[in-house]
C-alpha cells in the first residue's frame, strides 16, 4: 500500500502541474515547491489515518442537473507543533459530505486544511475558498493554494480523489509569516439553477490580463461565464453576467461579495466598488502588497444574493458603511422572521471596532464568518470574535496595522 508521505508527494506534484499560467517551476513567486514536500507529507501522514482516507470511496454523482457542496472550519489552535494534525471543534467544523475537516500546521503562519470527500470526481468543479484571520491583532490571512488531494497507486497508477486541500498563509501587518487563528470556507456548484437566489464565484488565473477563469474554477447560477478585466496594477473588475437587478424593485436586496488574495505571498485584496446593472453585477477589486501599494495578485471571489456565502439559506450578511451605524437594506440578508441587523461602531480607544448583530445571533456559537474590506486604499478588516452573546465583532486596520474606521462586507454561514 502507498505510504502517506508518498501520497502527499504525489499531491504536490499534481498540484504543481495545475499551477496558474506564469507560475511554473522556476518562477520566483511559486511557493508549491518540492523542498516543502517532505514537511507537507509528514503533516498529511498524520491527517490521513485520522480521516480514514486510505479507504475512501468517491460519492455517487447526483442525478440532478444541479449539484452543490460546501465546507467550513475555524482554526482555533494556530500554534500546534509542526506536522501535528487535529480536528477543530465540531460546532465550527462542517463538511457537507459528512466528514470533519482536518488541519495541520506546516510552519510559522502556514497551514493545510484537508476537506475530505469533496470535489472527488476528476471532472468536478474545484470550487472556491475564502479565509479571514480571527482575533484582535492586525494579522491577516490569504489562500495560498487549493487543489484536489489524490491517492495514486504506484503499481497500477490508479488514482483516487479523496478531497480538497487548501493551503493557508497568515501574516502580521508587515507581511511576515505569523501564527494566527482564522476561519476558512469552501463551496462549489455545477449545473444550472433557476431558483430565487443567485450565486457566482471564481478563482482568477492570470493576475496581469483580462480573462475568463477555467470552467472548473468558476460558477454562475444563471448559466453565464464570469469575466475579470485587468484595469491596471492591482486593479480588476469582475463582471457577473445574469446577476443584475433583473427589473427588481430599486430597494430590493442586491447581494453580497467576499474577496480573498490567492497565491501571491503576503498580499491582501478587497472590494473597491460594487454596483448592479440591469443585466449584470460589476465588482471592482483592488489588491495590495504588505507595504500598502497596489500590486498585481490572483484572488478568489464569491457573490451571493438571498443566500449565505456557501449558498445555503441559513446565514446572514450585510455591507457596513464606515460612518454608518445602520446597514442599507439593499445589501442585507437575514432569513428569519422580522429580521433586524444593527451595527455599533467603536470610538476612541475602540476605533476600528464594530459590533454587528443579526437575528441569527443565537446561532453564532456555530458556523463561519468571513470579512472583506471595502473602498479605496489598502485598509483591511478581519473578524475579531463571533458568539451568541455579542454577535460578530469586526476590526479594521490601516496598512501599517493601526486601527481605522472603514467600510466592510461581513458574512455569516451556518
Amino acid at each position: 500500500m502507498l505510504t502517506a508521505p508518498r501520497v502527499c508527494w504525489d499531491l504536490l506534484v499534481r498540484a504543481e502541474r495545475n499551477l496558474p499560467p506564469g507560475h511554473e517551476e522556476g518562477n520566483s513567486t511559486m511557493y508549491v515547491r518540492y523542498r516543502w514536500a517532505r514537511r507537507t507529507a509528514l503533516a498529511m501522514a498524520a491527517l490521513l489515518p485520522a480521516a480514514g482516507l486510505l479507504t475512501v470511496a468517491t460519492p455517487a454523482v447526483q442525478a440532478a442537473a444541479f449539484e452543490q457542496s460546501y465546507a467550513y472550519v475555524y482554526v482555533d489552535k494556530p500554534s500546534e507543533p509542526v506536522g501535528t494534525s487535529y480536528t477543530p471543534p465540531a460546532s465550527r467544523n462542517y463538511n457537507s459530505a459528512g466528514r470533519p475537516n482536518n488541519v495541520s500546521r506546516l510552519g510559522p503562519g502556514e497551514y493545510l486544511i484537508l476537506m475530505t470527500y469533496l470535489a472527488t470526481e476528476p471532472q468536478a468543479n474545484l470550487g472556491v475558498a475564502h479565509v479571514t484571520a480571527h482575533g484582535h491583532t492586525a494579522s491577516y490571512c490569504s489562500v495560498a493554494y487549493m487543489n484536489r488531494s489524490i491517492f495514486e497507486d504506484p503499481k497500477t497508477g490508479e488514482v483516487t480523489y479523496f478531497g480538497v486541500a487548501i493551503w493557508v498563509h497568515c501574516f502580521d501587518a508587515s507581511g511576515t509569516r505569523l501564527d494566527s487563528e482564522f476561519a476558512a470556507s469552501w463551496a462549489n456548484a455545477a449545473g444550472w439553477y433557476g431558483g430565487i437566489s443567485d450565486f457566482a464565484y471564481l478563482t482568477s488565473t492570470d493576475e496581469r490580463r483580462t480573462h475568463e477563469p477555467a470552467l472548473n474554477q468558476q460558477f454562475n447560477s444563471m448559466g453565464h461565464s464570469n469575466k475579470i478585466s485587468y484595469l491596471g496594477t492591482g486593479r480588476y473588475q469582475v463582471s457577473l453576467q445574469g446577476m443584475g437587478n433583473k427589473g427588481l424593485d430599486p430597494k430590493a436586496e442586491k447581494g453580497h461579495v467576499q474577496v480573498t488574495a490567492y497565491f501571491q505571498e503576503s498580499h491582501r485584496c478587497k472590494v473597491a466598488y460594487f454596483f448592479t446593472l440591469p443585466a449584470s453585477t460589476q465588482v471592482d477589486v483592488n489588491c495590495y502588497n504588505a507595504d500598502g501599494a497596489l500590486s498585481d495578485s490572483l484572488f478568489t471571489f464569491t457573490y451571493s444574493r438571498d443566500a449565505s456565502l456557501v449558498w445555503t439559506p441559513w446565514g446572514a450578511y450585510t455591507w457596513v458603511q464606515g460612518g454608518e451605524v445602520h446597514p442599507d437594506e439593499q445589501w442585507t440578508y437575514d432569513p428569519l422572521v422580522n429580521p433586524t441587523i444593527t451595527v455599533k461602531r467603536g470610538v476612541g480607544s475602540e476605533e476600528g471596532l464594530y459590533w454587528v448583530n443579526t437575528s441569527m445571533d443565537g446561532f453564532m456559537d456555530k458556523g463561519n464568518v468571513q470579512v472583506t474590506a471595502e473602498g479605496p486604499g489598502p485598509h483591511y478588516c478581519k473578524v475579531a470574535e463571533w458568539d451568541s452573546d455579542q454577535g460578530i465583532q469586526v476590526r479594521c486596520f490601516k496598512a501599517d496595522g493601526a486601527p481605522v474606521r472603514n467600510p466592510f462586507f461581513v458574512s455569516f454561514a451556518l
